[in-house]
């Protein structure tokens, strides 16, 4: 006959709840979402710096350089954000960016929908009639 030795309670490790009621089960961990002290995650906020856009802007045109005649009305544009960029406080530029962000997450969805309306798929016309009834 073989011998079956005692249960002994499991030691307990940080964020780890032990539990062997019936309403749950054991060894259950609790996640946590959010640490303290950090704000939560804004998909639209601006985490690049200014030097991080200023350096977007001189990689566009760089690209644009190499066909300068394609690009000539391309280029004054970029060279007018590139300088906005320059003399905006980061402040500000995170304010106007997050916006952009946000902006243009907007339109690559109503771009999204148009482009499906004109091929006659369904589901476009059914979220455009959830967006005006609801």
């Amino acid at each position: 006959m073989r011998k079956v030795a005692a249960k002994t309670p499991k030691k307990s490790r940080p964020g780890v709840k032990n539990s062997s009621t019936a309403d749950g089960p054991k060894n259950t961990v609790k996640r946590h979402t959010q640490k303290k002290g950090r704000k939560s995650t804004d998909p639209d906020a601006l985490a690049l710096s200014k030097n991080d856009i200023l350096e977007f802007c001189d990689r566009v045109l760089k690209k644009w350089q190499q066909d300068p005649a394609k690009n000539a009305r391309n280029m004054p544009a970029m060279l007018a954000v590139r300088t906005s960029v320059f003399f905006s406080d980061e402040q500000s530029l995170r304010a106007i960016w997050s916006e952009i962000i946000s902006w243009v997450y907007q339109l690559l969805y109503q771009n999204a929908q148009a482009q499906a309306r004109q091929e006659g798929q369904e589901w476009a016309e059914v979220f455009s009639n959830i967006k005006n009834n609801g």
